[in-house]
C-alpha cells in the first residue's frame, strides 16, 4: 500500500507549527496535499492532537491512516520524536506502511452516535451520581459516586490509568468500565474495579435525573439532562494508523510510562 495523499493537522504551538511547515514542505515533493480528502494524515503534537485529527477525519476513517509524531511530554500514539521528524519524512518516501487497526467506542445518545478513540466519561463535579448500569439489559449495580468511564484499549492508557483501571493490549477487541470516585460503604455497594467486556457486550447507563452531568467522548463534550439513557459499545469502524516502524506495545509502555 503506497499513500499518495496527505494532510497535516499541527497543535498550535510555535514548535509544532515550525516543524509542521517543514514536513508539509519535505513530504510535498512526493506526495500531493490534499486537506479535504487525505489517504495520510500527519498529526504534529501529541495525543491529543491525534485524537483531534481522528474526530475531524470521522466521516472519512474507511480511507484514511493516521501517523504521529510528538512534539511535547507525551506521545503514546505517535512514533516519531521531535527530532526524528527527517527519519519520518524519509520514511514516507522509502517505506510501505503496514496498518493497524484501533478499536473505536460508539456511544448512542437522544438518536446520535458518538465515537470515542479513547474514552467516553461520564461525570458529575456538582455532587453524586447514581447510575444504574446494565450489560446487554442485565443488571449489574447502581454505582453511586462522580462518574464512569468506558474506554477501548487504546484508551486504557489515558485517563482510565490516572483511576487505576487495567493496561489493555490495543490489538484486542475489549472495552472497560471503570469508576470514577466510586462510594464505596456498608450502605452503598459497587463493583469496586474496572470490568472489562467483549465485542458482544454493550453498557447501558440509566439515572432518573443526568442533571448537570457532562459525557465526553475524547475531546467532545455533552451536556445531559434528565431521564437520559446513554449505550456504549464496541463500534465495527477503527481508526487506521499508518505503522511505518512496528513500534510494539511493551516498547511503547516503557517509552511512556517507565
Amino acid at each position: 500500500m503506497k499513500l499518495k495523499k496527505f494532510a497535516i493537522v499541527s497543535k498550535q504551538d510555535e514548535p509544532s507549527e515550525k516543524i509542521a511547515k517543514i514536513v508539509r514542505d519535505q513530504v510535498s515533493s512526493f506526495m500531493d496535499y490534499d486537506e479535504a480528502h487525505p489517504e495520510l494524515v500527519i498529526a504534529v503534537g501529541g495525543d491529543g492532537t491525534i485524537l483531534y485529527a481522528v474526530h475531524k477525519y470521522l466521516e472519512q476513517l474507511e480511507t484514511v491512516h493516521f501517523v504521529g509524531l510528538h512534539t511535547g511530554t507525551l506521545g503514546f500514539f505517535t512514533d516519531y520524536k521531535k527530532d526524528e521528524v527527517y527519519d519520518l519524512i524519509n520514511d514516507l518516501q522509502s517505506k510501505k506502511p503496514q496498518v493497524f487497526e484501533r478499536a473505536l467506542l460508539e456511544v448512542h445518545l437522544h438518536g446520535q452516535v458518538h465515537y470515542a478513540l479513547n474514552e467516553m466519561r461520564l461525570e458529575n463535579n456538582r455532587h453524586s451520581q447514581v447510575i444504574d448500569v446494565y450489560i446487554n439489559e442485565e443488571h449489574l449495580e447502581t454505582f453511586r459516586g462522580n462518574g464512569l468511564c468506558v474506554s477501548t484499549p487504546s484508551g486504557s492508557t489515558a485517563y482510565n490509568k490516572s483511576i487505576q483501571g487495567a493496561v489493555l493490549d490495543p490489538s484486542l477487541q475489549l472495552m472497560q468500565l471503570s469508576e470514577i470516585a466510586g462510594i464505596n460503604h456498608n450502605a452503598y455497594r459497587s463493583l469496586g474495579s474496572s470490568l472489562i467486556l467483549g465485542a458482544d457486550k454493550y453498557i447501558r447507563l440509566k439515572t432518573v435525573n443526568y442533571e448537570h452531568s457532562v459525557m465526553c467522548c475524547d475531546i467532545e463534550a455533552f451536556e445531559l439532562m434528565e431521564n437520559e439513557v446513554v449505550d456504549v459499545m464496541l463500534s465495527k469502524r477503527v481508526a487506521k494508523f499508518a505503522d511505518y516502524r512496528q513500534i510494539n506495545f511493551i516498547d511503547r509502555l516503557k517509552k511512556s510510562f517507565l
